[in-house]
């Protein structure tokens, strides 16, 4: 990947949309959340999101970035 920004739309962990740099993203991982999946991105070893987005999703977002 880059270092330029790339921002792509996922989800936020309540459902609304949210810009993530994309680019930035250096680890992908899953957690159980009140009975549902959902993903963690990490972008350093202390800033991670939870994102409503699953980890497909978020895969799949990166992997079309980088075809670009």
């Amino acid at each position: 990947m880059t270092n330029t920004p790339t921002f792509v739309m996922l989800k936020s962990i309540n459902g609304e949309p949210l810009l993530v740099n994309i680019s930035a993203v250096r680890a992908v991982s899953t957690i159980a959340m009140a009975e549902d999946e959902v993903s963690v991105i990490s972008f350093t070893e202390t800033h991670e999101i939870v994102l409503g987005s699953k980890v497909p999703e978020v895969l799949e977002a990166i992997e079309a970035q980088t075809r670009r």
